[in-house]
């Protein structure tokens, strides 16, 4: 690991060589985007797990350099990640899960290489993988995996899913008509419900084996033509009224599922709704389904990204970093992102929403 590790530390050397024999017009772009990839490859070096976290780092390098992350900002999270929550990758020494997840990862990385990522995505929606397995850390892991176009990190993103499997039954209630109705009607059942342990995978898959729980969730959705908008903006109203960690991950999953949907051919689109819906209704059950209240959402005036995105740079919380990343990248939806970024950062107070 050690020397793996050490050629990321004299990356800047390499890349500003580099950066020497590319035209003016196009070398801020190509040596930035070269980096990213050569931090990416390095980031190999780390297991799945880390010391109490899942690897959050690739996820973090791909949201720094989205929000205009500098070299110099990108080495310095990736080594703050390594000194303090990275645990070496490979098969000597390590867990059962650990090594299938070596070994799933370099098979994909093969097969990507050749057939493309949608093949293996193909097989893993006909399994019903749900799309929370993972806490959702497999599926954000994806979409900024196609979103850099890093193969060994899609390749990656593909292993962690399968390797954090959650398979959640199949609704048998009666259709709802849309996502706020199917929450409303969890909420009517569930609200209050305490799970145990510690992880969101845990709760996740007590939620899974539940004997009532395919007695909740619908069969169907009437309203299925923007399914993936409304579990994004009903996440970010939850995330807004519980500040809930879980339902973090319901904000950015949701937007993660909406990049990957992009990507899906038109007969994929039910299916992986599907599963969409039902991880996130899966989740909110695990904090308790509490009913959506109206929002009082602050006056943002006077805040802006300039202010926002020096934060979240400047940040080694992966958490607060990937949550800004999701916010600026759907500014343009609506000005509840800013408030919630602006939030994160410590520029609106927790408590009161002011500034």
């Amino acid at each position: 690991m050690a020397n793996h590790l050490r050629s990321a530390s004299i990356l800047d050397l390499k890349l500003a060589l580099t950066c020497t024999i590319l035209s003016p017009s196009t070398k801020g772009v190509k040596w930035i985007i070269h980096y990213l990839h050569r931090l990416l490859d390095a980031n190999r070096a780390f297991a799945l797990n880390g010391r109490g976290t899942t690897n959050h780092c690739p996820m973090a390098l791909h949201a720094l350099h989205e929000m205009g992350a500098s070299s110099r900002q990108l080495q310095h999270f990736f080594d703050h990640w390594q000194a303090t929550h990275a645990l070496p990758s490979g098969e000597i020494g390590q867990g059962e899960d650990e090594i299938r997840f070596v070994r799933l990862r370099q098979q994909l990385t093969t097969r990507l290489a050749t057939q493309g990522w949608q093949p293996t995505f193909e097989t893993l929606l006909a399994r019903r993988l749900s799309p929370a397995g993972g806490a959702f850390h497999p599926l954000i892991r994806f979409a900024c995996a196609l979103e850099n176009g890093h193969v060994g990190e899609q390749a990656a993103a593909l292993a962690a899913w399968q390797c954090r499997s959650l398979i959640l039954p199949a609704g048998e209630a009666a259709p709802s008509r849309d996502v706020a109705s199917l929450l409303a009607g969890v909420s009517e059942q569930w609200e209050g419900a305490s799970w145990q342990g510690e992880w969101i995978t845990e709760r996740l898959q007590q939620v899974a084996e539940a004997p009532r729980w395919p007695g909740t969730l619908p069969r169907s959705l009437v309203e299925s033509s923007a399914v993936l908008a409304q579990l994004a903006e009903i996440a970010l109203r939850l995330y807004w009224q519980t500040g809930n960690f879980t339902v973090l991950h319901m904000v950015t999953g949701s937007r993660a599922a909406i990049l990957v949907g992009q990507q899906l051919p038109g007969e994929w689109q039910t299916p992986w709704q599907t599963l969409m819906w039902q991880a996130v209704a899966a989740a909110y059950i695990t904090v308790g389904a509490p009913a959506l209240r109206s929002q009082r959402w602050p006056d943002t005036t006077g805040l802006d990204w300039e202010r926002v995105l020096p934060r979240a740079l400047a940040s080694l919380d992966d958490h607060v970093i990937k949550l800004v990343h999701c916010c600026w990248r759907e500014r343009e939806t609506s000005p509840r992102y800013l408030a919630v970024a602006a939030r994160a950062v410590g520029l609106l107070d927790a408590s009161s929403g002011k500034a």
